[in-house]
């Protein structure tokens, strides 16, 4: 059983660190593409929004595995990784599913996780730590639906990132994604081949209107369906290229 999120302390971003994080990101992203665009087919439309576009900034996509973040990041942003430590996001995964043993925590470490935990609340210490990332400069990876999706049909999009983004006053960058429930099913840690994967990215998304609004759960969760709508937008823009 894992432990506590209170026993875990963020790394010391030393030389020594990010030079190890980059080592660890560029493995896992050579792996990355490796696996969608040799062991499956795989198509991806915006990146050159993601290379185009600086820090600060929200990325946020739907969610549909436990490894959608590598999968996705490791390829969208691997020219950003070479260019150096800032230029990758950070991403948040659940502490539990993730941080279960030394090596474990080690590679997450490295790979830009600041874990959170179910149950702690929207200002825990690590979502802190997201902000503060942000303020920074930071890209951080955050799914906005909070959880995955058991079909793959988009959820409704939680307050926590709306929260995110009201206190940090970042722009969003929206994607959206189909078929890496095909390539790695719920229930699964082995991926599948020859599997069609699709990845589109959108333009940014600002957020003026709600940053004179009142700090509540209403602001935040009009936010995070700004978010949604945005992705589900991608989802039928995505339709219509396919369809071509």
């Amino acid at each position: 059983m894992a432990k506590e999120i209170d026993n875990w302390n963020a790394p010391k971003e030393t030389v020594v660190f990010k030079f190890f994080s980059i080592m660890v990101t560029t493995m896992t992203g050579l792996v990355t593409m490796f696996l969608i665009h040799v062991l499956n087919r795989s198509k991806f439309y915006g990146t050159e929004i993601i290379d185009r576009e600086k820090g600060p900034y929200v990325f946020a996509s739907n969610h549909t595995t436990m490894f959608d973040s590598g999968f996705i990041d490791g390829r969208l942003f691997f020219k950003n990784n070479l260019k150096g430590y800032k230029n990758s996001p950070f991403h948040t995964p659940e502490y539990g599913n993730f941080y279960k043993n030394r090596l474990m925590s080690w590679y997450m470490d490295h790979a830009k996780c600041i874990p959170l935990q179910r149950g702690k609340g929207l200002n825990q210490p690590a979502q802190m730590i997201v902000n503060e990332k942000l303020k920074n400069g930071g890209i951080v990876h955050i799914f906005p639906e909070g959880t995955r999706s058991r079909t793959g049909k988009l959820l409704p999009g939680k307050g926590g990132i709306g929260k995110r983004v009201f206190d940090t006053r970042v722009k969003v960058i929206p994607c959206y994604h189909e078929g890496m429930r095909d390539m790695l099913p719920v229930g699964t840690s082995i991926p599948k081949f020859g599997k069609k994967i699709r990845v589109i990215v959108g333009e940014p998304i600002y957020f003026d209107e709600f940053f004179e609004k009142e700090d509540t759960p209403d602001t935040w969760r009009a936010i995070a369906a700004k978010i949604m709508d945005e992705i589900g937008a991608l989802k039928q823009k995505l339709e219509e290229i396919e369809n071509r």
